[in-house]
């Protein structure tokens, strides 16, 4: 009854005047895949490219994302020349002449802030308007400005953005983060690599996609060491050369395709993929009855049993990835029992559980009694799993909400219908080719 009830109300649904997906809910998903290139290594990879006056080629570059396609634009304005020969892009900074980018560009795109460290690399001025990014918390860009100074760098803000002004680095400094910032780490590094200094950092990132871009800045000459776990050592070059780059397997889509598998009770191969850039998230799942095995250059997912409850609280790399928290509340809506999720990185971010709960599920959304890496008051998700969820109206709140919101839509029965998908867009280059490859019921439509 509650199926044909659902139907029912699926005819009785207005019309959407805008660009948004048709999922059809309820199947097992199954087959093989290969992942596209990580959004988080190709775009600072993009700019560490621009960092040689010689041509540096970068493969396995996901070009159907919006956000590269507006960090492509950013670059080219400040001087780098970036062009596409078939599937590659070829990058060469040396025009990099800096300025001031466009308010409309970079406040739509975090990474645009890694431009203060390629400027400060060129020595040339910028001015970047405040960046912008997904609406999920307090993202705080003191860490980038206050690493910059401690260089030597002069940095100024203001209400309308971040000044950089021409100027040129310590002959030696050290640079202590009280937090692992990946975007931090990645700016220290731009403006390092060529700087003729020597640049000590505490605390860096150890995210895979940071290990990504520095195999690459060393295939261009940089000259960058691990002294100690999270201390890195950067002997300024004179100069970066030619190189070229095949950009890593996208990790976070991995989680959303075993997420998925999970969800629907299905099985799957993830080609160019590895569990060891997962093993926290890929542990906790299958502590909760997934199969996940490590094959040749690939990973292999089945559901085999009703998912038992884990908790899970987010934290930096190798901890549960923040950016995958929402894929493993879609797996605990499955699960018998309840779980708890606490996000202590950003706060702000279970907005994707009210959309989440318009399919059926029971998510409360509660204080979590600790402080966020940003100084915010964190947040703890209680899920309680409900088993059959129902297709309906759904928003992608952000891009990993909005993949979360996806893969929920794919194992409930009927009908639902995603709208905002420039989020979801901005961080999945094909994601409705990756699902339906899979077995998925997924139509776009442009309205």
């Amino acid at each position: 009854m509650a199926s044909k009830l659902a139907t029912a109300a699926e005819t009785t649904r207005p019309r959407l005047r805008e660009p948004h997906l048709i999922i059809e809910g309820g199947r097992p998903l199954g087959g093989e895949v290969s992942l596209p290139g990580a959004k988080n290594a190709a775009l600072p990879a993009l700019v560490a490219a621009c960092l040689a006056d010689e041509e540096v080629t970068l493969r396995n570059v996901p070009l159907g994302l919006n956000d590269v396609q507006k960090l492509i634009q950013l670059l080219q304005d400040s001087g780098a020349e970036v062009r596409r020969e078939g599937a590659d892009l070829i990058c060469r900074g040396g025009g990099w002449r800096g300025g001031t980018l466009s308010g409309e560009l970079a406040g739509k795109i975090r990474h645009s802030l890694l431009l203060l460290g390629a400027s400060a690399s060129w020595r040339q001025g910028l001015f970047l308007p405040l960046p912008g990014g997904c609406s999920i918390g307090n993202r705080k860009h003191d860490l980038h400005l206050s690493a910059l100074q401690q260089m030597g760098y002069r940095m100024e803000e203001s209400e309308l953005g971040l000044h950089l002004s021409a100027s040129e680095p310590h002959p030696e400094s050290v640079v202590d983060f009280a937090y692992p910032t990946f975007g931090g780490t990645l700016n220290v590094l731009f403006a390092a690599v060529q700087s003729r200094s020597t640049v000590t950092l505490r605390n860096a990132a150890r995210n895979p996609e940071v290990l990504d871009v520095i195999e690459l800045l060393g295939a261009m000459g940089a000259d960058i060491r691990w002294t100690e776990p999270g201390t890195l050592r950067i002997q300024g070059v004179e100069r970066l050369h030619a190189a070229e780059h095949t950009v890593m397997g996208d990790r976070i889509i991995a989680a959303t395709i075993i997420s998925a598998v999970g969800a629907t009770r299905g099985s799957a191969i993830i080609r160019n993929a590895t569990t060891q850039v997962l093993e926290a998230e890929t542990a906790a799942w299958r502590s909760a009855g997934l199969r996940i095995e490590e094959l040749p250059g690939a990973i292999r997912v089945a559901w085999e049993r009703p998912l038992r409850p884990v908790d899970v609280v987010t934290a930096a790399y190798p901890g549960f990835h923040t950016d995958i928290q929402p894929l493993h509340t879609v797996l605990m809506m499955h699960a018998m029992g309840t779980s708890e999720l606490s996000d202590t990185i950003l706060d702000g971010r279970f907005a994707y559980c009210e959309e989440l709960n318009k399919l059926g599920a029971d998510i409360t959304v509660r204080d979590g009694g600790f402080i966020c890496v940003n100084g915010a008051p964190g947040q703890t998700a209680v899920i309680s799993g409900t088993g059959q969820l129902y297709g309906t109206d759904l928003v992608a709140t952000d891009i990993r909400g909005g993949a979360a919101v996806a893969v929920a839509a794919m194992a409930a029965a009927g009908t639902s219908r995603i709208t905002n998908l420039y989020q979801l867009e901005r961080g999945y280059d094909r994601f409705r080719e990756i699902f339906t490859a899979l077995g998925a019921s997924i139509t776009r439509v442009d309205e």
